[in-house]
């Protein structure tokens, strides 16, 4: 105890502090002394102004934490826990932040940055964090794979700007949060890179992901288990294996996922596009979900429903239903553009598929539809679609309400989303004057 109390008086007694607008303001070097600042790792340091920040040191003041560009610190995985006493806490990253490069350095933890019941956390800039993923990829199993930055039981969050660079499983993981916006990210790892998911959401709520690029071997966006309200706008994707609702019902699990909104995204070069993925044996659902805006470059499997994922003989299936398919244009590189492969029992229900524009990336290449046992309703769809029916129904799915003939509308030239700079202005809803921290 003596000695933490002994540190703590050395701690307060090296802080340089700035007070703009009331805001605490540090940096690494008020935690580095004359004798650790070549030290190649600034663990304990970046520790001990984690908990300047979240401690309250500037006597409840908003406290903010800058590494410059140019600077580069190599960091162990970190527990960066609350509550904390500082009512706001911004991290601004310039610089580069890396973990250890050798798996053995990172000891047993599932997270680099693991942050844990912070309330009102910024975390931006325009630096890079780089977690050395490969060095994990080959050597190590996914289930004992750490991830890169993990946010578990935090509220009114943003996460913007920085750049993630190769982590050894997800690059983001969101679990029971509340109120977060993931903005203007790039998450890069490359094509075969196993299971590094850009941003996987579970058990949260009101989540927004804006203007993000993101290339990673796995799912770009993966939106899990008791999450809903969760809106993506403006991201690119590819490589990756699309934007996906689940997997969902592994193990029998119920899980339910509801109220999404994927708008204005571009598909570029991934194994699959827009996707809900549900284990057989789940109980659940999945519904109001919306896919608008799409655009497709050279995307497999652009529109799938997988209730078979990983199949089995298993006798009940999480239910789908309410889901809209809206205004896409582009080409698969697949022959089979829309899969919908439900359960025979369960089935998929009010499938929409609206202004549908999908062709094939090669021009001798006709593509087809696979649907199974789904009620589809086709509005301006230029692939045919005919679906066999679920054991109950007396009359096949492709009774529902179609054009006479696929209706082929001409193709129009793929583009990129607008730049950032022409979308529309972002919003932080639970930080009125951001900009008065930066």
């Amino acid at each position: 105890m003596g000695f933490e109390i002994l540190l703590s008086v050395l701690l307060i007694a090296s802080y340089h502090l700035q007070y703009g607008n009331g805001r605490m303001i540090l940096t690494m070097k008020d935690f580095i002394s004359d004798s650790n600042s070549t030290n190649v790792d600034h663990s304990q340091a970046f520790q001990n102004a984690w908990r300047a920040l979240c401690g309250g040191k500037g006597k409840g003041r908003a406290a903010s934490f800058v590494i410059h560009a140019h600077e580069t610190y190599t960091i162990q995985p970190q527990l960066l826990q609350g509550p904390c006493i500082s009512p706001n806490i911004q991290i601004q990253i310039d610089g580069t932040i890396e973990a250890p490069k050798m798996a053995k350095d990172w000891g047993t933890s599932e997270c680099w940055l693991c942050f844990e019941k912070v309330t009102g956390l910024v975390l931006t800039g325009s630096g890079v964090l780089n977690t050395h993923g490969e060095n994990w990829w080959s050597s190590v199993g996914f289930s004992s794979r750490p991830e890169a930055v993990r946010f578990f039981d935090c509220h009114n969050i943003l996460y913007n700007g920085l750049t993630q660079i190769n982590s050894p499983r997800n690059h983001i993981s969101m679990f029971d949060c509340t109120n977060a916006t993931l903005s203007n990210l790039h998450l890069n790892a490359p094509e075969n890179s196993p299971n590094t998911d850009g941003i996987d959401i579970s058990h949260s709520q009101n989540i927004q992901v804006l203007s993000s690029t993101i290339k990673t071997g796995d799912d770009c966006v993966a939106i899990k288990g008791a999450s809903n309200d969760i809106n993506i706008t403006y991201v690119t994707c590819g490589p990756g294996h699309g934007i996906s609702i689940g997997s969902l019902g592994q193990g029998g699990a119920s899980e339910e996922v509801q109220n999404v909104n994927v708008r204005h995204c571009t598909f570029s070069g991934t194994q699959n596009g827009a996707r809900i993925k549900t284990w057989p044996g789940g109980r659940g659902f999945v519904k109001n979900i919306l896919y608008e805006d799409i655009t497709l470059i050279n995307a497999n499997f652009p529109i799938i429903i997988d209730q078979q994922y990983h199949q089995s003989s298993e006798a009940t299936a999480v239910k789908v239903s309410d889901v809209t398919f809206k205004s896409f244009k582009g080409t698969s590189a697949d022959a089979t553009a829309i899969k919908l492969d439900c359960d025979p029992t369960t089935g998929c229900d009010n499938i929409v598929m609206d202004h549908i524009n999908i062709v094939s990336s090669s021009p001798r290449t006709p593509l087809t539809s696979y649907c199974k046992f789904a009620h589809v309703i086709s509005r301006v769809v230029s692939i045919h679609i005919d679906c066999d029916f679920r054991n109950e129904d007396s009359q096949p799915a492709s009774s529902h309400p179609q054009p006479s003939a696929p209706y082929a509308i001409s193709p129009t030239p793929h583009t990129q989303p607008p730049a950032p700079t022409t979308q529309p202005p972002l919003s932080f809803p639970f930080y009125t004057n951001f900009n008065a921290f930066l």
